[in-house]
């Protein structure tokens, strides 16, 4: 894989972090709100709402940035050696 191929992928990885944090919390909302018809008090519908969506964004955001952090050692041992460093590796064995 080439260089530019994996820090492409890193800031695409990056920038996409408020996009899954954003779905994360549309889908804990929606999920909140699913929980909260169970109540009478509008007020609670709405914390709960709300709390179930912190929570699961701030889960999803939590994780991906794990994740993220750990991309570069992963791409690391896809990348191809920089052609700066062919020749150093092919004295080193002569």
């Amino acid at each position: 894989m080439p260089r530019w191929l994996a820090h492409l992928l890193v800031v695409c990885g990056w920038l996409l972090t408020p996009v899954l944090a954003w779905g994360a919390s549309y889908v804990g909302l929606w999920l909140g709100a699913r929980v909260a018809l169970r109540f009478a008090h509008p007020l609670t519908m709405l914390g709960v709402a709300g709390l179930v969506a912190a929570v699961c964004g701030l889960a999803a955001l939590a994780i991906w940035v794990r994740f993220m952090r750990r991309v570069p050692h992963l791409l690391s041992h896809l990348m191809a050696a920089r052609t700066s460093e062919e020749p150093r590796a092919a004295t080193a064995a002569d």
